[in-house]
């Protein structure tokens, strides 16, 4: 249990320092949107999440293989994926990276 309170305690401390309009805070938005169900969803969602940070070129189409883990395409994953506005995936990862070693954590 003190594991799990010490990982929500670095989430929380994360989550704070994201800007609300951030690229951040569009991906993070989209996940929380999803549901990961099955045998092992922690270890399913952390294989999907560091597909996307070997491979961030595969956003839009990773996003597709996330709404489809629980065969059910919710209005709030759609509403969150249609607010990245991913029109170009390239311009959206690099400022995310940018935002990213900004926070300061």
């Amino acid at each position: 249990m003190e594991s799990q309170k010490h990982l929500l305690a670095k989430n929380m401390a994360f989550l704070m320092l994201v800007s609300p309009d951030s690229n951040l805070a569009k991906l993070l938005k989209f996940c929380l949107a999803t549901k990961i169900t099955g045998e092992n969803p922690g270890k399913a969602a952390e294989n999907m999440a560091r597909e996307l940070m070997e491979k961030p070129s595969s956003l839009p189409y990773w996003t597709q293989d996330v709404m489809r883990i629980d065969n059910n395409y919710s209005t709030e994953e759609w509403e969150a994926l249609g607010k990245m506005d991913l029109k170009d995936t390239e311009g959206f990862m690099n400022t995310l990276w940018q935002e990213l070693d900004n926070l300061n954590f």
